[in-house]
């Protein structure tokens, strides 16, 4: 055998194990143009491998994801390497789903890179993972379970891991200022930017409107990604003003953490990070180990399991009343903390509850407590009674079956007791939640949809789910109060309803002003501290505080100001 016939099957071999992994394979010069492609790229592009011939590989990759291959690939001057990352392809008519990609740059072969591309999803069982749409960043749902996968992956190669969450200040507010071009540049390039530089390149999330979170490695250096994304943002406002943006960054040990307690700890960092502020909050609080945090999870857990095993809580009323007639509807049963947990607001431990999956067993003594409480009370008393059930309770079958089971022995209690929905972007199924609900229903209780405001998700739900009444979202009203049009918009949503036979309830109604607002725009209820505040006493309401505010001449009087006002 010569020694060219040697070379080409040495050659031919190493082909064959290419396509052993990669569906798609192509080599690129120092510029990124293709210098050879082969496998199924005419199938998947409808390009032929000689038209891609001296083509930039951004003509093949969605126009989304060219800032993220370009960063990741301008990296391997320095590593070589590309990990594994999720990208999408130009189609024939749209981009494909996620495919995965691999890469090395090989010095010897005139520095060129090359590129294996697999079919299929990345994630395998964890497909489900959702996307927030400007960054293309996880979702914050999403972000807790790639996470997860991506900290026990790596640590368990015994590779130095880190999880490190982002606050930056204003950036959705400087976003909304530019145009909508203008916009999505500045949010794809911190999403792509932010990606490129997590473990696989795609580990990173977006928590909230300016809140981020990414797993890296041990050697990236935080305050370079920080003056990196401030520059993004200036350059995007063309003015020399930085954002200012905010880091804490965690260890992670992997191998010394069970599973469990591992996403415990990270739905508690996350939730720290996401929702507490104030004085006793700052990003070097969340600065630490993961053990640390993992241990501070692991006491939260006992001590709500705690309050729930020894019903260490009661139940606190707020009353829902009827905009045109002052007649309380219902009254909503929200949890109050007894002994060591006493006077501290039961907000975070829901929320945290609801991320660790303890909220099913709160939701169901919740109900089990309004059952006992409305059977003590005298007859000739007629109380209706709310219970909330989080988006995530809806969805675990343990819950539904105890509750139908409950209610089956308590038959006495329809008409009594109402359901209330609440963190309904939480139902990851809505046919499966239609039918939890309508089995409420067809059994004689009534459900509300809580949190229901402006965005387009609430109208999917409205449209997917039978329910019997909407709560307009507190922030919802305020916006409408203060827009120019919020007036219009509510008027139109109190009609949809009416059409649909869904009543409306306004929350966080604190004033004279709000509750003539939201009668004069056809909105059935109201619900808010003009009121009272939640109290454990229901004959606190009995007689309604501000009950003259439904007199018919303060009625027309508070009608009559208000045209005023919205001609002025």
């Amino acid at each position: 055998m010569n020694n060219e016939t040697s070379l080409k099957q040495e050659r031919d071999r190493f082909v064959a194990f290419t396509f052993c992994w990669s569906d798609i394979v192509l080599e690129l010069d120092h510029d990124f143009n293709i210098i050879f492609a082969g496998g199924a790229i005419s199938a998947i592009t409808g390009k032929s491998e000689e038209e891609l011939i001296g083509k930039p590989i951004t003509d093949i990759i969605a126009p989304d994801d060219h800032i993220l291959f370009l960063q990741v690939a301008s990296a391997t001057d320095e590593a070589n390497r590309i990990e594994s990352i999720s990208i999408r392809l130009q189609g024939r008519s749209r981009p494909t789903p996620p495919i995965q990609m691999m890469g090395y740059r090989i010095k010897d072969l005139r520095n060129h890179l090359f590129i294996g591309l697999r079919l299929g999803d990345k994630f395998g069982k964890t497909s489900d993972l959702k996307k927030d749409n400007a960054s293309g960043l996880y979702d914050e749902k999403s972000f807790l379970k790639a996470a997860q996968a991506t900290i026990q992956k790596n640590t368990a190669k015994g590779e130095h891991v880190e999880l490190t969450m982002l606050d930056m200040d204003q950036l959705q507010a400087l976003a909304n200022s530019l145009g909508n071009e203008d916009a999505s540049h500045l949010m794809n390039s911190v999403g792509s930017y932010l990606r490129s530089n997590s473990l696989g390149s795609d580990s990173a999330g977006r928590i909230g409107d300016n809140q981020f979170g990414l797993v890296h490695s041990g050697d990236l250096k935080v305050d370079e990604l920080q003056n990196k994304l401030s520059e993004m943002a200036a350059n995007a406002s063309g003015s020399d003003v930085k954002l200012d943006i905010k880091a804490a960054t965690l260890e992670v040990d992997g191998q010394n953490i069970s599973e469990e307690d591992l996403a415990n700890g990270l739905a508690y960092t996350i939730n720290r990070f996401k929702n507490a502020r104030g004085k006793d909050f700052s990003m070097e609080t969340l600065t630490r180990n993961m053990s640390d945090l993992v241990n501070e999870a692991h006491e939260k857990i006992a001590t709500f399991k705690h309050v729930v095993a020894e019903r260490e809580f009661f139940i606190a009323f707020q009353p829902i009343i009827e905009t045109r007639s002052g007649k309380i509807h219902h009254y909503e049963c929200l949890a109050r903390f007894r002994g060591d947990q006493a006077g501290k607001s039961p907000y975070e431990y829901i929320i945290f509850a609801e991320e660790t999956g303890l909220i099913p067993e709160f939701d169901y003594v919740m109900a089990q407590a309004a059952l006992q409480w409305l059977g003590q009370q005298p007859k000739g008393k007629e109380y209706c009674l709310a219970v909330n059930v989080s988006g995530y309770s809806v969805g675990d079958r343990g819950y539904i079956k105890n509750l139908m089971t409950l209610l089956k022995n308590n038959t006495w209690a329809r008409g009594n007791l109402m359901f209330e929905i609440t963190e309904s972007s939480r139902l990851d199924n809505l046919q499966e939640a239609n039918l939890f609900i309508q089995n409420l229903r067809k059994m004689g209780y009534k459900v509300c949809l809580d949190d229901f405001g402006a965005g387009a998700a609430s109208f999917q739900y409205l449209s997917t789910l039978d329910v019997d009444i909407v709560k307009l979202d507190g922030s919802a009203i305020r916006n409408a109060r203060q827009a120019p049009k919020g007036r219009s918009f509510l008027i139109a949503l109190g009609n949809l309803c009416r059409d649909l036979k869904v009543e409306t309830i306004a929350e966080m109604i604190d004033d004279a002003e709000g509750l003539t607002f939201v009668r004069d725009c056809g909105i059935s209820h109201v619900q808010g501290y003009l009121f009272g505040k939640p109290s454990p006493n229901i004959k606190d309401f009995d007689p309604l505080p501000q009950l003259e505010l439904f007199s018919k001449k303060a009625m027309s009087n508070n009608a009559a100001t208000l045209s005023v006002m919205t001609r002025i």
